[in-house]
């Protein structure tokens, strides 16, 4: 069951109160994006858009459906925000369709958001190696039975993040973030066409190349994790989070002196996304 945050949502451009809106959105397999409102201002707004479209485009749904509920979505959003009184929580767009009909659905609304405190930044938290994979890499779907099997193992195993095995023993992804390994002066990470090409993640690597930060894009093997000096996991609501434990073996990742630029970098990057969007906007 969809939980919202806020008190308006829109459904294909139509704006109503959350207390009045009754429909059950169907996330299963449904396309999403979860965007971070910062001081009122959708952090990456164009790139979240764009990388709705390629999840449209690589499920063929992009030519085969009338895409009209889309158009104007940026303006919708913006509209959202003014609408509600949160001006830094997540903002969830949907895209839902039915078998046997043309049109998509698109919703837009606020949920409950919680990022990490500031002394996980420095600490660096727990995580636990799973073995399974999304189907759909490279788009942003709902997979209910990989989201609820990780679920249940991160409750068992009081750890924030899993980090996903493929069958050739490879780490992909995390659940619900991309992950970096660092191994003495080398930044690691998985190829493009094993992981969601998360937008944190895309940020990430334009500032290693920009601030000559050394960064191999390659597979990465379970076995390898005995080898790394640290790691960190990026995402919409965590930023750049360092991590203390992967299964049983520990990190020294928030003192990581190449961790720490790269959480310095990406913080510099958002203060000036949010200062120039605002500027846009008045």
């Amino acid at each position: 069951m969809t939980t919202f945050a806020g008190e308006i949502l829109f459904k294909n451009h139509q704006f109503m109160k959350v207390s009045e809106f009754s429909e059950e959105i169907p996330e299963d397999q449904s396309i999403y994006e979860v965007l971070r409102v910062i001081d009122g201002s959708p952090l990456f707004l164009t790139e979240h858009l764009n990388r709705l479209y390629v999840s449209l485009k690589i499920l063929n749904l992009k030519d085969s459906f009338d895409l009209s509920s889309l158009k104007g979505l940026e303006d919708s959003i913006r509209t959202l925000i003014l609408r509600n009184s949160l001006k830094n929580c997540n903002l969830k767009i949907i895209v839902t369709h039915f078998h046997g009909q043309r049109s998509l659905n698109c919703y837009g609304f606020f949920i409950p958001s919680n990022y990490p405190p500031k002394d996980y930044y420095v600490t660096g938290v727990d995580t636990i190696l799973y073995h399974g994979t999304r189907e759909n890499p490279n788009a942003k779907v709902y997979q209910s039975d990989l989201r609820e099997g990780v679920a249940k193992r991160l409750v068992e195993e009081d750890a924030y993040e899993a980090l996903l095995v493929n069958k050739s023993g490879e780490i992909s992804e995390g659940s619900r973030s991309n992950v970096f390994f660092v191994k003495n002066d080398m930044v690691y990470t998985p190829p493009a066409k094993q992981v969601l090409l998360g937008i944190t993640r895309e940020k990430i690597l334009q500032l290693m190349e920009a601030h000559d930060i050394p960064f191999e894009v390659t597979p990465i093997y379970e076995k390898d994790v005995q080898d790394m000096t640290g790691a960190f996991m990026s995402g919409t609501s965590p930023k750049v989070l360092p991590l203390r434990r992967i299964d049983h073996y520990l990190y020294d990742s928030g003192n990581n002196p190449i961790i720490q630029r790269i959480m310095e970098l990406y913080d510099r990057l958002i203060e000036t996304k949010i200062h120039d969007d605002a500027l846009r906007i008045k």
